[in-house]
């Protein structure tokens, strides 16, 4: 009897061993043997209940629900969720030697862990844990110099891109971005930029005292005035909304931002991203409240396999799917590595419009052929792996 209990724990020990290693994700594994038992890991910890944001934002369809009403629901949603089912594996991450950094989210039920690979194993063999993933690293897609092109001369006048995507013609119908919130993740905006400086949100009567509604600083948390840490997200903005004659596509918006990409010396990691999504559902803490959510987030950065990241990795796609349910349009670089592939996540066709990945054509030339360095698809990232056109649109790269 004494024989067959201890077999039995013995089975059970490696049952609930093995069951925990398919719980963290491959590329975890190999760097938690990389850095040894001493050594640290940053992991994001998912949770077995997750809110159906499909079946969500379907009930919003059907209920024809107001912007202000469909955000409202799928935050609280959303936050009630992570209410409820992280208070047990947080108390546990008290107890734990071993770790370093303990940061909850509700945009999706996940909780970054930074920890010994000890404590991963022991959280992947939790019943309330569905999967374990690396916190991968995050770049921007930079400009690429593609030799000299033809000058022109149009300061002061509007950019051959502008018109190549027509927006004069819309203009023109009165749709100028008035009335609109955009936002981008990016280096951050030089929010003095003659070009930017007036339509920051910030600036608007409903934002005094609160410049971190406007703008989000995820390193160093000095939300006072946006600021650029180089000079990509200034342009990126400038392209989005630049108020200056025929410099930005909706030049009548408000803009805000997260300078949460390529800072110098701090390794931006896919919970930066998370957290500045999470800002942006709520950036004034109060559901309720809609004027401070973005309806277009626009995204110039994703990740590659040189990363280590998979291909038609999911670990983006609750974080867009919840932006998206609650009523924001998010738009991905496709990337600009050619024929080589798309970046993560704009590789994504899990239907006719997510993830919405952007290709790169010439403006100077009138045929408008698709630059050599964007990246293309097809993809496979489908519900059954078959192939997908991507890119899904195109626009002046």
């Amino acid at each position: 009897m004494k024989f067959q209990l201890l077999a039995t724990c013995i089975t059970a020990t490696l049952c609930s061993s093995i069951l925990g290693e398919f719980t963290i994700d491959n590329n975890l594994l190999q760097e938690m043997e990389e850095v040894g038992a001493k050594g640290t890991v940053s992991a994001l910890v998912f949770l077995e209940e997750q809110v159906d944001i499909k079946s969500l934002s379907d009930s919003i369809s059907q209920a024809r629900m107001r912007h202000v009403e469909r955000h409202q629901l799928v935050v609280e949603t959303l936050q009630a969720t992570a209410q409820s089912t992280q208070d047990s594996i947080l108390a546990s991450l008290q107890t734990h030697r071993g770790v370093l950094e303990v940061t909850p989210f509700w945009i999706s039920n996940v909780i970054r862990v930074d920890a010994t690979p000890a404590v991963i194993r022991q959280l992947a063999k939790r019943n309330d844990v569905e999967h374990i993933y690396l916190n991968y690293g995050i770049e921007l897609i930079t400009p690429v110099t593609t030799g000299s092109t033809e000058s022109a001369n149009n300061r002061g006048g509007v950019e051959p891109g502008i018109t190549a995507i027509r927006a004069t013609e819309a203009w023109a119908m009165g749709y100028t971005g008035e009335g609109v919130l955009v936002a981008t993740l990016d280096t951050g905006v030089d929010g003095g930029h003659e070009a930017l400086a007036s339509n920051w949100a910030g600036l608007r009567p409903e934002y005094a005292g609160h410049p971190e509604w406007a703008f989000l600083d995820p390193y160093t948390y000095n939300h006072n005035f946006p600021f650029d840490s180089g000079s990509h997200g200034t342009h990126t903005m400038g392209t989005v909304c630049g108020s200056a004659q025929g410099i930005g596509v909706a030049p009548d918006a408000h803009w805000i931002t997260s300078a949460g990409i390529d800072r110098s010396s701090i390794g931006e990691t896919v919970a930066d991203a998370i957290e500045t999504f999470q800002w942006f559902m709520d950036p004034d803490g109060n559901p309720a409240t809609a004027w401070d959510f973005p309806r277009v987030c626009s995204n110039s950065w994703g990740l590659m396999s040189a990363h280590g990241y998979p291909n038609c990795d999911q670990t983006f796609w609750s974080y867009l799917d919840a932006l998206e349910a609650a009523g924001c349009v998010v738009l991905f670089s496709a990337g600009n590595e050619g024929s080589s592939g798309l970046r993560r996540p704009g590789d994504r066709a899990t239907d006719d419009y997510r993830t919405c990945a952007v290709a790169a054509i010439d403006p100077y030339n009138g045929s408008y052929p698709i630059a050599s360095f964007s990246s293309r698809g097809p993809t496979n990232c489908t519900p059954d792996g078959s192939s997908a056109i991507k890119p899904d649109i195109s626009g002046p790269g």
